[in-house]
């Protein structure tokens, strides 16, 4: 459809004269169409058979090497409980391969279960140094879009008193957002934890 496009076909056209030089491409549009909704077809076949007596899918059916495929099916809310800590490209992999320096440790470590929490690592290393107390969920962002579309509102309609408060009110909601708050900092050594 893109090079009939490109070829001067119009679009949403029910019909086209005879000798334009696109009659064999839409014929290749229009088979391309039914056999993806035949595919398309059959997808929705094989998720209702699979739903009514597929086996259920264990962790990593496919043996894959990559972290996470190292979650329970069904995967928990959170991404880790424990940061894994990585050695290798392929992680799962590690003993079978024994192309890491280390050995991946996906069940040890510092349990981050105290809200927004994070690592500080070093700049070389990347080695925990810190743990790190994140802000918290805002809805800030959502004011301060807000104020944008007041003020390109106002200028759409030419209302400049309107224009001016959106970028008044913008201002004013980035300066809040960007205030530093006691919630942030550095909590602990994740060395003691």
């Amino acid at each position: 459809m893109h090079i009939t496009g490109l070829l001067g076909m119009p679009r949403r056209i029910y019909t086209y004269p005879d000798g334009m030089g696109w009659d064999s491409l839409n014929m290749i549009t229009t088979v391309g169409s039914f056999i993806l909704a035949f595919c398309i077809l059959l997808l929705f076949i094989n998720v209702f058979v699979s739903r009514r007596r597929g086996a259920i899918a264990g962790p990593n059916p496919w043996d894959a090497p990559t972290l996470e495929w190292s979650t329970p099916s069904p995967p928990p809310p959170y991404n880790f409980a424990v940061i894994p800590s990585v050695a290798s490209r392929h992680p799962l992999w590690d003993e079978r391969l024994k192309e890491a320096d280390g050995q991946t440790l996906l069940e040890r470590g510092a349990v981050l279960d105290h809200g927004h929490e994070t690592f500080g690592v070093t700049p070389l290393d990347a080695e925990p140094d810190v743990i790190l107390k994140m802000p918290e969920d805002t809805y800030v962002p959502v004011a301060l879009s807000f104020c944008i579309a007041v003020f390109f509102t106002g200028l759409l309609v030419h209302i400049w008193d309107l224009a001016a408060a959106g970028v008044v009110l913008g201002l004013i909601v980035m300066l809040w957002w960007m205030w530093p708050s006691g919630e942030a900092g550095q909590t602990e050594d994740p060395a003691h934890v």
